[in-house]
């Protein structure tokens, strides 16, 4: 039979007789008694053996919650203990948890499973559990002077730690000088990152004369310690020959060692290896693979490189949704660009799905960090209320954010919004200066609206010379409506001497272009012989392509066309049917032949009722349009 029986009390005192109360300690907590192991060490931090091994081992206890809930404050109070009496291994414990800082999961569950957490009995019984608190507050400062003391007394852990602090300046200044012998001391006992940080000092010139071969040794030591960091930092130098000979193949061999190693820069550079099949044959599954992993770790740059990836689909079908997904990770990560390819994405819905509001919220995000084809898209999402209530103000100020980066378009929007005062004063000289500067980049629909700008100038601002020469470049350039203007100017719209032919020649550039109006005058010229020969079958041609485009007057005097049997064979259906698309698009004389066809039933079947509404809806609409041309008196 065993002693399990006896009593704790009785067993402990046994105990203490034959071995001490620390050893004693060390047996009931090799036997994982840990509650008698606590009491043992609190008998000897009382007696004041084992200067401060009771005090640390306590600490011990409290820090991983063996036999006492897991309480870092009474662990810190404990280290605190054991530091005061020289325990170097204390120390540095209490350090680390100082660097860090911590809170006790036991505690918060506690209060969890309290029926009423904010109570005054959960309060007493939280103080009696935690009468230190259950936080414990980083102090780099303190810290810092923790793992000095424990180097000083020969903790090489604690040389490495101090001089990690020295060179990221926590707790106090960078000291570089000071950090140099505290890693040369960590590297010859044998310590890999010591070695990193010694590679890192000699490559980077701080606290020493800049030597990349030298940086190389010490990274070359670490990685054959299997230290990750320093196999990336290796591999940089061996693919870009700095402080050694190029050597692509085995900087490839690094990089996948570390990524594998789950080094994030590692799987980034890796990924793109891969894509390029740079030191290593291409594999498009394989770079895929460490670039979502880097992604998934938060690297910007793996992010970019993954919506660039899905979006080109190297090879097979592109997979927008994947890209999407990627773009809008790292517009969330603070990248410009990416804001802006996620705001096109779902302004478009090309990917995923379609959301106006959240193309606006990317395109904002992306234009409030300078990028101006967003704050571009911005201001024309303001100015038709597009995924955000309409505002002329910002669409101008938004405009004018874009123009003043010196984008064509954007001037020219702003142009036309201080011509016409929308979203502020009007303000014609800014606006003809703003159209100059976009001209003068060759952007033709400025051109073309400078050139209105000459044209419908006073005497001091008139000027058909430059007007004609501008329309001239932007239409030459394939701008079609500057075509169709330059044939409003030599039809003599402007004031000036009429060329009829040379009318003809860019009404008709304009109009193979699309343009719908310059087909509409071709069809009129050609239907009733201005200019060029009478021929209607050709002017029912030009009104048919115009009225393809909506035009309203080309429907109407195709419809009469049909009708009538005029340049095309009779067809009263087909001629209906363009007075009803020229009467639902406010064309007065198509409003009145609907009806009549609808009242008559021609082409169309009959309705008396619907056919006599738009009789009168036509009536209506003529007697208005009549009042408005009438001058008072």
């Amino acid at each position: 039979m065993t002693n399990s029986w006896l009593p704790s009390v009785a067993r402990l005192r046994g105990a203490e007789a034959l071995l001490g109360a620390l050893k004693a300690a060390e047996v009931a907590f090799s036997q994982e008694r840990f509650v008698d192991a606590l009491k043992l060490w609190r008998k000897a931090s009382e007696r004041g053996e084992g200067r401060g091994e009771a005090e640390f081992r306590i600490g011990q206890l409290y820090r991983s919650g063996k036999g006492v809930f897991m309480n870092f404050a009474e662990a810190v109070h404990w280290y605190g203990l054991a530091a005061e009496k020289g325990h170097v291994e204390a120390k540095l414990d209490l350090a680390k948890l100082l660097l860090s800082g911590a809170s006790d999961l036991d505690a918060s569950r506690f209060r969890k499973i309290r029926r009423d957490p904010n109570s005054p009995e959960t309060a007493t019984l939280s103080a009696l559990l935690y009468p230190r608190g259950d936080k414990v507050e980083a102090d780099a400062g303190r810290a810092r002077k923790l793992l000095a003391e424990a180097d000083a007394a020969g903790s090489v852990e604690a040389a490495e730690l101090l001089a990690q602090l020295c060179l990221n300046g926590r707790g106090g200044e960078r000291d570089y000088a000071q950090a140099l012998p505290l890693l040369r001391k960590a590297a010859a006992a044998g310590r890999p990152a010591a070695e990193f940080g010694l590679g890192d000092l000699y490559f980077r010139g701080l606290g020493v004369t800049q030597d990349r071969t030298k940086a190389a040794d010490h990274y070359e030591r670490a990685a054959a310690k299997d230290h990750v960091r320093a196999k990336t930092a290796l591999a940089t130098i061996l693919f870009d020959g700095l402080g050694r000979p190029t050597d692509r193949q085995r900087a490839a061999q690094l990089f996948f060692e570390a990524a594998d190693g789950g080094e994030t820069v590692a799987q980034y550079r890796s990924g793109m290896l891969l894509l390029a099949g740079e030191g290593a044959p291409r594999d498009l599954s394989r770079a895929e693979s460490y670039l979502r992993a880097a992604g998934k770790n938060g690297h910007l740059a793996a992010m970019i490189a993954l919506g660039e990836y899905y979006s080109r689909g190297d090879g097979r079908e592109p997979d927008l949704r994947e890209a999407e997904i990627w773009f809008r990770r790292a517009a969330d990560s603070g990248d410009v660009h990416a804001a802006f390819i996620a705001g096109r994405f779902a302004a478009t819905g090309d990917a995923t799905y379609k959301s106006l509001p959240d193309a606006a919220r990317y395109f904002r995000k992306a234009a409030e960090a300078g990028h101006v084809i967003a704050a571009f898209n911005l201001a024309a999402f303001y100015a038709s209320g597009t995924g955000v209530e309409q505002d002329p103000k910002q669409a101008r100020a938004w405009y004018q954010f874009a123009a003043d980066k010196d984008l064509p378009a954007a001037q020219v929007r702003l142009a036309r919004m201080l011509m016409s005062g929308e979203g502020g004063g009007r303000d014609l000289i800014e606006a003809r200066s703003r159209l100059e500067r976009a001209a003068a980049q060759n952007d033709a629909e400025a051109k073309a609206l400078l050139a209105t700008v000459f044209l419908l100038g006073d005497k001091a601002t008139r000027d058909v010379r430059k007007a004609e020469t501008l329309l001239r470049e932007a239409a030459t350039s394939g701008f079609s409506i500057a075509a169709m203007q330059l044939g409003h100017l030599y039809a003599g719209r402007y004031d000036v001497a009429a060329k009829p032919e040379d009318a003809v020649r860019w009404y008709t550039i304009a109009a193979e272009a699309g343009q719908a109006e310059a087909q509409y005058i071709l069809g009129v010229m050609h239907r009733h012989g201005r200019v060029v020969p009478q021929n209607a079958s050709l002017a029912a041609a030009w009104f048919g392509r115009a009225a393809e485009s909506g035009l309203p007057a080309a429907q109407f005097d195709l419809g009469v066309m049909y009708c009538t049997g005029e340049g095309v064979e009779m067809d009263v259906v087909s001629g209906a049917e363009m007075y009803r698309l020229a009467a639902e698009g406010g064309h007065i004389d198509g409003m009145h032949n609907w009806g009549v066809m609808l009242l008559k039933g021609i082409g169309v079947d009959a309705n008396e009722q619907t056919g006599l509404a738009w009789m009168e809806k036509a009536r209506l609409a003529r007697a208005n349009a009549t009042a408005v041309q009438v001058v008072p008196a």
